[in-house]
């Protein structure tokens, strides 16, 4: 039996959101890869993640009686932290699953989020070291299941929330002919995976600067272009995104240090002066300061918008969090357990 859960008259504040959407809602119940979001997703995200931002920790009433969970395997600030508020922020009651859940006792992922699932979630956000986990998981649960990293193949709502940090910047959701310049350690990239397939619908140019060893092979397929020399790349980029090298991927093994690589390919004043002059740095973080960037450019300075990333992060997150959640068509995702 389906019980409707009544709910209080919204607020001017939710009134002003609810006008924002226009009624629309997603394509897709979980989101797994980038390739899920259409042109119609993209726009609808941004212009309901922007209205967030605007009310900043405002606590709306629009998830309230739905429950959250955080599944994160994998060690996590800014994409748990994030995921949480805004969760708590729609009014959803959360809580966390890490590493030491009983996938520490051999049981498998399967077994993991069935039985999450089985609490009657509305949401469910895996982080894994393994590929393939959030996919899996979406085929055998009612909960929404949103990829929050799983291995070395994506991070999504990275990608939504660089992708409104950078159209926020240009004026525009047309990309073409902006220059991107992605910096460091390709190879072991899930934020890469997402970040060029986002950049690409959008029409950005994208090139990638790193040592050969930290660039997987047939790279130029994603329709980049490599350069070994960083000065050749940043030459006219509107954009420069650095990434760290992943030393609990084995990455130091791909450099010959830790201080040569920030030597040949760290981010600093002269390198960042190649760029366009009003050009933005972004990271997805950790920031190793003085590897990937230098001090100087990893909060403080006006190119940085390393910060500005964070704050779209909540917002883009509680946008997603809202509209997989509260169809407007009533449609839910259903899974019939046999």
């Amino acid at each position: 039996m389906d019980v409707i859960l009544r709910k209080k008259p919204l607020s001017d504040a939710e009134m002003d959101l609810a006008d924002v959407r226009a009624g629309r809602d997603l394509s897709f119940f979980d989101l797994v890869s980038i390739n899920q979001v259409t042109d119609k997703d993209l726009v609808l995200l941004f212009d309901v993640a922007r209205r967030f931002r605007d009310y900043k920790t405002y606590k709306f009433s629009f998830n309230k009686g739905y429950s959250h969970i955080n599944a994160f395997f994998e060690p996590s600030t800014r994409t748990s932290s994030s995921f949480d508020l805004a969760a708590k922020q729609l009014s959803m009651d959360t809580a966390s699953v890490s590493g030491n859940s009983s996938l520490s006792k051999g049981e498998s992922y399967l077994d993991t989020v069935q039985t999450i699932d089985a609490y009657n979630v509305k949401t469910i956000i895996i982080r894994s070291k393994e590929s393939g986990v959030p996919e899996m998981a979406a085929r055998h649960t009612n909960a929404s299941i949103i990829n929050a990293g799983d291995g070395w193949h994506e991070h999504p709502t990275q990608a939504l929330l660089d992708g409104l940090t950078i159209t926020d910047h240009v004026g525009s959701m047309n990309l073409k002919g902006i220059v991107v310049v992605i910096v460091g350690d390709i190879l072991h990239s899930r934020v890469f995976g997402s970040l060029v397939r986002l950049l690409k619908k959008m029409g950005a140019t994208i090139r990638v600067a790193a040592p050969h060893t930290l660039i997987p092979k047939e790279v130029e397929r994603f329709g980049v272009t490599h350069h070994v020399s960083i000065e050749e790349a940043l030459s006219g980029a509107d954009v420069v995104y650095a990434l760290r090298v992943q030393s609990e991927r084995g990455a130091n093994g791909f450099v010959p240090s830790l201080r040569e690589y920030s030597k040949m390919f760290g981010i600093s004043k002269a390198r960042m002066a190649l760029a366009k002059k009003d050009a933005m740095l972004m990271h997805p973080g950790p920031v190793i300061r003085d590897i990937d960037v230098h001090s100087v450019f990893a909060a403080a300075d006006e190119q940085s918008y390393i910060l500005r990333q964070v704050e779209n992060g909540m917002a883009v997150r509680k946008s997603l969090l809202w509209l997989i959640s509260d169809r407007i068509d009533g449609v839910r995702k259903t899974f019939t357990r046999k």
